[in-house]
């Protein structure tokens, strides 16, 4: 495959093998024989459609560098579509939120509101033990150990206690959607197919989640294309009552905000 913006990338590359900053390496581009020699195989890695936050195990989410891996999902922009639907509807930045992500993976939406909630306590669910792992990196990298949590868990089934905010991003892929290589090869299956039709997480996770929720609470979960409708009957079927949608960069509804009924 070709590279929309080589030159763009081979500079990112550099920096990475030289740690130091994009902005360093495009003013003062100084590269020796080694430097070449460790680019090298990296270049073939993305040439072969390997995306370069893999190669470089970081990635950009709410304006947090997050270290990602194989074991976890590539964060995607589409993404903070949940984090600007939880500012609009928790708008006091200051309340001292108890939040909840199932499915954490990298720690992008638990600790981007962490960021934005000072006061807030997050706890991190995730069935994979290397994603909870990187979430906890994160959680350290990012200076929020102390008012974060991590359980191991299949959704919801150890999680004791009740949460305000609850958010989600489960895997919402049918199994029999053509996806980019970029994503097949290098994001978990895990984190991507919802089974048959793409919904099999929702009817595990929802059922699950008013044991955890006030009358306060709020759910917000992301959806896949066209999923709208059918996530929202299985949230009703499972006593949640729909308050609102939110849209994409690409005009996608995204996201979906849920009360108890």
């Amino acid at each position: 495959m070709g590279l929309n913006h080589p030159e763009r990338e081979v500079r990112l590359l550099l920096s990475f093998i030289q740690k130091r900053s994009y902005e360093e390496v495009f003013l003062a581009p100084e590269v020796t024989v080694d430097d070449y020699q460790a680019l090298e195989p990296l270049v073939k890695r993305r040439l072969q459609g390997e995306p370069l936050s893999k190669i470089m195990e970081e990635r950009e989410f709410w304006g947090l560098r997050f270290k990602i891996s194989h074991d976890t999902l590539d964060p995607r922009p589409d993404s903070e579509t949940a984090i600007e639907a939880v500012l609009h509807h928790f708008p006091e930045r200051h309340q001292p939120l108890r939040l909840v992500d199932l499915g954490v993976g990298s720690g992008c939406l638990l600790l981007s509101l962490l960021s934005e909630y000072p006061r807030a306590f997050g706890v991190g669910i995730d069935k994979s033990l290397p994603a909870l792992k990187m979430a906890q990196q994160n959680a350290s990298r990012l200076g929020f150990t102390s008012r974060t949590t991590f359980l191991n868990s299949h959704w919801a089934e150890s999680l004791q206690g009740m949460f305000d905010v609850l958010i989600s991003n489960p895997p919402y892929i049918a199994e029999n959607e053509v996806l980019d290589i970029s994503v097949t090869d290098y994001d978990p299956a895990l984190a991507l197919y919802g089974g048959q039709d793409g919904l099999q997480a929702y009817r595990e996770l929802l059922p699950q989640v008013p044991f955890h929720m006030h009358q306060k609470s709020q759910l917000f979960l992301e959806i896949g294309k066209g999923q709208e409708a059918a996530v929202r009957q299985i949230a009703q079927g499972c006593g949640l009552r729909f308050l609102a949608s939110y849209q994409d960069l690409g005009g996608i509804e995204r996201v979906l905000v849920f009360q108890r009924g």
